[in-house]
């Protein structure tokens, strides 16, 4: 797998982190069961994009 492709879902996943925050920002979470629901996937996000991030500096770095 090469870095471009980790990179490439990296972004397309802080893509979709970002536009469920602009949701909650602007209040389209109808309950409070919704807004935490909301957050969970936003961490679980940011927890799937720091291991891409993190797989592609060592493939980065084992090349060199």
């Amino acid at each position: 797998m090469s870095t471009d492709l980790l990179k490439y879902l990296s972004d397309k996943i802080d893509e979709e982190r970002q536009v469920i925050e602009n949701d909650l920002a602007m209040g389209k979470a109808p309950d409070f069961a919704q807004y935490k629901h909301a957050t969970g996937v936003i961490r679980g996000l940011m927890i799937a994009n720091n291991i891409l991030l993190e797989t592609a500096q060592k493939m980065e770095n084992d090349d060199d």
